[in-house]
């Protein structure tokens, strides 16, 4: 099991996702949910901290304590990087989803640069059907 998990959270996450991060964190394990705004407003934070409320309650109700983290960044990736330095967390969990055509073959997905620059195990989790 890991000491300190970092979870990435957005509106499109999974309850897959949320699960792997369940399971590869234990009742003395830190878990830090982190969702990345561009633009960090109360009424978001209000907003976000309702919409992450069930992941928080699974995590609870399974004996994990939980600490809901909101960070403003235009670039997501290097927020994620950065915010598990910070935490010294040891890994970091995030949903992943295919990059096709032009866009996909001229940009960097947000996984693919954590995968990249982690300072620590990056764990990322596909949606079942989702093609490779």
């Amino acid at each position: 099991m890991f000491k300190r998990l970092l979870l990435c959270l957005t509106e499109a996450t999974p309850k897959e996702v949320v699960g792997v991060a369940l399971k590869l964190s234990s009742p003395d394990t830190e878990v830090h949910l982190l969702h990345v705004v561009r633009l960090l407003t109360e009424l978001g934070k209000k907003q976000a901290e309702e919409g992450f409320a069930w992941v928080k309650e699974l995590f609870e109700k399974e004996g994990r304590k939980t600490e809901f983290h909101m960070v403003e960044a235009t670039e997501v990736g290097k927020a994620i990087i950065s915010f598990a330095k910070e935490k010294n967390c040891d890994v970091i969990v995030l949903g992943t989803i295919p990059r096709r055509g032009v866009l996909g073959y001229f940009t960097e997905s947000v996984s693919d640069y954590v995968v990249k620059n982690s300072p620590c195990v990056a764990v990322l989790v596909r949606k079942p059907g989702q093609p490779v």
